[in-house]
Formats: structure tokens, C-alpha cells, sequence
């Protein structure tokens, strides 16, 4: 009987992928949150309290994109172990 060999290599690229993509993106977020933070210091009064804001807003949804990416490439990985897993079962199984 033949033997069928399956490759979930595709999700490891998958989950390395996103994480690498979610490292650029937090790293821009960085830089552009700089940006604001030295323009907020040369503003003044309500100018320089929207600036503030929305650097604070910027911060929050940094932190859960950073944190969502992360859970994310997680939940490849685990779904990449139970299909390695189930794999193994079957394989055990047949013939």
C-alpha cells in the first residue's frame, strides 16, 4: 500500500511570515508615533492636546495589533502541531 506524506511546511512560512510582517509594522507604528511625539512638543494648548490623544490612541492600537500578530502566528503554530499530530494518528492507523 502507498504511503501518503503530507507538508505543512506552508503554515511554519505562514506563521514566520506574520510575525515578520507584524515586526515591521509595529516598527513603523514606532516611528510614526516618534513623529507625533516631536510635533506635539512644538504645539501648544488644544493643538497640542489632540496631538497627545491621538498619540495615546495610536499607543493602545499598537500594543493590540502587536498583541493580535502575535496570538495570531500562535494559533498557526498549534493548528500546525494538531495537523502533524493527527497525521502521525492516521498514519498508524492505515495499512
Amino acid at each position: 500500500m502507498a504511503s501518503i506524506l503530507l507538508n505543512h511546511a506552508n503554515i511554519d512560512e505562514a506563521a514566520d511570515a506574520l510575525t515578520q510582517a507584524g515586526q515591521g509594522m509595529h516598527a513603523a507604528m514606532d516611528d510614526c508615533m516618534a513623529a507625533i511625539k516631536a510635533a506635539e512638543a512644538q504645539l501648544s494648548g488644544d493643538l497640542a492636546t489632540a496631538a497627545n490623544a491621538f498619540y495615546q490612541a495610536l499607543a493602545n492600537q499598537n500594543s493590540a495589533m502587536n498583541n493580535d500578530i502575535i496570538q495570531g502566528a500562535d494559533v498557526l503554530r498549534v493548528m500546525h502541531g494538531l495537523l502533524r499530530d493527527a497525521d502521525k494518528r492516521a498514519a498508524g492507523g492505515v495499512g
